[in-house]
């Protein structure tokens, strides 16, 4: 049964988020951040962990982009 309730997946996002960011070579993160190209250069691991969490929300929450949202955060957001 999908997530319904949003501030479960709001939870969900952040956990997956920060597993993703945690997997990411630190040194190709530190500096794509510095260029404000991280989004872009881990794009295909953004999608991968985004369908992870689609898989678990309701559709409503996956349309709402909260994972987008929390992942963005940390990849854009300096140390």
């Amino acid at each position: 049964m999908p997530i319904e309730d949003e501030n479960e997946a709001a939870g969900l996002a952040e956990k997956l988020a920060r597993e993703m960011v945690a997997s990411l070579d630190a040194d190709m993160l530190r500096e794509a951040k510095a260029m404000g190209i991280a989004t872009s250069v881990f794009a295909a691991r953004l999608e991968e962990y985004r369908a992870k969490f689609n898989e678990q929300v309701s559709a409503a929450l996956a349309a709402r982009d909260l994972f987008g949202v929390a992942a963005s955060r940390l990849l854009i957001d300096a140390e």
